[in-house]
């Protein structure tokens, strides 16, 4: 009589427990339903674009001054430039790829 009092327990908690997961997992499916998962700052920027194109921007490009080698020299760069004797010349570099080719 005892363990059929127990198992009877039993067997109700885990219905109870069943339900509860039931009902548990029925909300958050409503909920991720009806839930909008798109920020605000998402949707301003997905706005459609105008398909016109603003021709003082294109102007305003074309007008910016290119700095020349002299300006460019004057700023300092954060490598140290290589000295005359690390640099290679392309005819060097030419004569070594040739005479690998030849042996």
């Amino acid at each position: 009589m005892n363990q059929l009092k127990f198992g009877r327990n039993v067997l109700f908690l885990a219905l109870l427990s069943l339900l509860t997961a039931m009902i548990w997992i029925g909300y958050e499916v409503y909920h991720a339903y009806t839930e909008t998962t798109v920020p605000q700052v998402i949707s301003k920027l997905i706005q459609p674009l105008s398909p016109t194109l603003d021709q003082e921007v294109f102007q305003a490009i074309k007008e910016k001054q290119q700095p020349s080698d002299e300006e460019l020299n004057l700023f300092p760069t954060p490598f140290p430039s290589p000295s005359p004797e690390e640099e290679t010349s392309p005819s060097q570099t030419a004569t070594e790829s040739s005479s690998l080719e030849e042996e």
